[in-house]
């Protein structure tokens, strides 16, 4: 009897659990994992997606109006009171 208790809520998480996963799709996570890049030197390395750089931090941005812009890479870096993009 405690046999039968057991395997039948362990078979029922076990269909449910494929059922979860089955609904996700792969495209979805793979886009929370890439890195976001930002439109200016200044957001590059400012609040509110980064707001954890300081002076030498790794940065990215778009150098152009899109985001099929070339992407320039370059450190963080303090030009007067503001934190900016040096490439």
């Amino acid at each position: 009897m405690l046999f039968k208790s057991i395997i039948a809520p362990a078979t029922a998480l076990l269909f449910a659990g494929q059922a979860f996963a089955g609904a996700v799709e792969a495209g979805n996570q793979m886009q929370e994992r890439t890195a976001q890049i930002a439109t200016d030197p200044v957001s590059a390395c400012n609040c509110p997606n980064n707001c954890s750089h300081k002076s030498g931090s790794s940065c990215k941005y778009y150098s152009g109006p899109s985001d099929s812009s070339p992407i320039d890479s370059g450190k963080c870096a303090w030009r007067g009171s503001t934190l900016i993009c040096v490439v």
